[in-house]
């Protein structure tokens, strides 16, 4: 009782201080006149100069020609899966289909212009219809996209130094740059694709080159990792994907790149780290104990810009280990385990991914996306099974894809007519994968039957924006 007096008593005192400070600054203005009640002309002139209402009804209509990994409605597309073949020697996964949804529509708002001092304050917030859906089906429920407050300062006596701190859900550092293309997808998994918890700041030095450091957390997107285990040899059975992983890790995912502009140019170089738990306990001697295994991996990315009158050219590339919670073809395996099970040591699964898109016009506009994905497998041996071959069930985590990938490529031409506001859009997608055997090697790497699937998608797209 003593304590809820103490703190009562804190609480009015900070009121009355509040209430003086208020009262005080009230006698400071002109007469201490009653607030003036804003006029019509008022509010509409604030909204305009503070506020940024905007959004688009889109509707995707496309068609397939194999079976494929895809999400959102099977809009944002990955890659065809592999062949399955029955006793007649007919591949029962290469066969067509259809869909027309128009839940990527989307509602944002940006705020801006409030300043105190040389800061300037402001935010986003962003949703569209994602959620709710279970393959081609459901009800389209509206789900965050981005939700983020901005702090600008700028140099008073210089303004071509400044400093821009963002914090809350946006676009990962290494997968803001986008090509231009009309499908969904954006290129994945030939590119980084994640919005995801932030608190990212940029230093600005002259109007050529710029810092970002970013302290980063897992929502969506999320890495992969062992979500069941074998009673008696304590190996895992299952794998998930989970934001658990680095929930326990308690270390952030870190980013540091630097940018250079100068005219029609734009250059980014960066690099990832993340660190994840994938174990929290582990039975030793039959008793349930804390384990502090932790998997550690790196990703670095080239990405490169210019634009001339009507004409743009987009170029990135990304290469490392464990990039499966950026939408990449990647992932991590187990490389050794002590003899009672209390620690596991981890390597990355490496992978390189590049796209390129040329793009050109405004009123007709054409676009040419081409993708190249190559697996190198891990960077030490992995946990070998009875048959001295790596598990690729249970020894090795990896998603967005199959674990017998050997490479992929894309090729996306696309053509868009703008009147206005509104669009329409055509575009051609082959995707191709070079599946293997589904018998690995102790890189990770299948070992043989290697053999092409491919995916011919075309899709149409009509677009309202406001």
């Amino acid at each position: 009782m003593k304590r809820l007096n103490i703190l009562f008593a804190a609480v009015a005192m900070f009121a009355t201080a509040v209430c003086a400070l208020a009262a005080e600054s009230t006698d400071a203005g002109a007469d201490a006149a009653a607030p003036r009640k804003k006029t019509k002309s008022e509010i509409v002139d604030h909204l305009k100069n503070n506020y940024r209402f905007y959004g688009f009804i889109r509707t995707y209509m496309p068609f397939d020609t194999h079976e494929s990994y895809a999400g959102s409605g099977d809009l944002f597309y990955w890659i065809p899966k592999d062949r399955e073949l029955n006793d007649r020697g007919e591949d029962v996964n290469e066969r067509a289909s259809f869909r027309m949804l128009s839940l990527t529509s989307r509602l944002g708002v940006d705020v801006s212009g409030y300043w105190i001092g040389d800061n300037e304050f402001g935010g986003k917030v962003e949703a569209d219809f994602y959620a709710g859906l279970s393959g081609s089906t459901g009800v389209a429920q509206l789900r965050l996209r981005q939700a983020y407050v901005t702090v600008n300062w700028l140099n008073p006596e210089d303004t071509r130094y400044s400093i821009n701190f963002k914090g809350g859900q946006a676009w990962h550092p290494m997968a803001a740059d986008l090509p231009d293309v009309l499908a969904l997808d954006t290129g994945m998994p030939f590119g980084p694709f994640s919005r995801t918890p932030q608190l990212t700041t940029d230093f600005n030095f002259g109007k050529k080159f710029s810092v970002t450091v970013s302290a980063i957390w897992q929502m969506q997107y999320t890495s992969m990792g062992p979500s069941a285990f074998d009673a008696k040899t304590g190996r895992p059975t299952a794998a998930a994907s989970s934001a658990d992983y680095i929930k326990y890790g308690i270390v952030p995912e870190f980013y540091l790149g630097l940018s250079y502009r100068s005219g029609g140019f734009l250059g980014r170089i960066g690099a990832d780290v993340t660190s994840i738990r994938p174990r929290g306990t582990a039975t030793v001697g039959g008793t349930k104990v804390k384990v502090k295994d932790r998997s550690t991996s790196v990703l670095a990315f080239m990405y490169l810009q210019y634009t001339k009158n009507l004409f743009k050219f987009k170029a990135k590339t990304t290469y490392g280990g464990a990039g499966e919670h950026l939408n990449l073809m990647s992932g991590y395996a187990v490389s050794s385990i002590s003899s009672d099970n209390s620690l596991w040591e981890y390597t990355p699964i490496r992978t390189s991914s590049t796209w390129m898109t040329l793009a050109y016009g405004k009123k007709l506009q054409g676009s040419l996306l081409l993708g190249y994905v190559k697996n190198f497998g891990t960077a030490k041996d992995i946990v070998a099974n009875a048959a001295g071959k790596g598990d690729g069930n249970c020894i090795f985590f990896q998603k967005n894809g199959s674990a017998n990938i050997n490479q992929m490529y894309r090729i996306e031409p696309g053509i868009a007519y703008n009147v206005g506001r509104f669009t329409v859009g055509l575009e051609y997608m082959l995707t191709a994968v070079q599946y293997g055997d589904k018998e690995y090697d102790l890189r990770a790497m299948t070992t043989g039957g290697l053999h092409w699937v491919a995916n011919h998608r075309v899709e149409g797209m009509v677009r309202f924006t406001f």
